[in-house]
């Protein structure tokens, strides 16, 4: 393995890695709210679990839809960077 491909490898690696705590950090986030509000609705109503149960329920598929997003954002980020280091070493 070339010192060029050892450095590619090392991005990739570090790009991964960064996703992948985005990603994270966005589903944490995510809950976290899910479950704050609906806990503050419940104490505000008086229905105890009613609130909490159906903004968990919603938070999870919004998370995924989320995590979805950002990773086709960045792979599509990826792939234009590509395209454009491809071009500059063809011309």
């Amino acid at each position: 393995m070339t010192q060029s491909d050892n450095n590619r490898q090392v991005i990739s690696n570090n790009f991964l890695i960064a996703l992948i705590t985005q990603v994270g950090c966005l589903t944490l986030v995510i809950i976290l709210l899910s479950l704050l509000g609906g806990l503050w609705l419940d104490k505000t109503f008086g229905t105890r679990p009613l609130f909490t149960l159906l903004f968990l329920l919603a938070g999870t598929p919004l998370s995924v839809i989320v995590m979805v997003f950002v990773s086709r954002r960045a792979v599509a980020k990826i792939k234009s960077q590509s395209q454009k280091k491809e071009k500059e070493v063809s011309s």
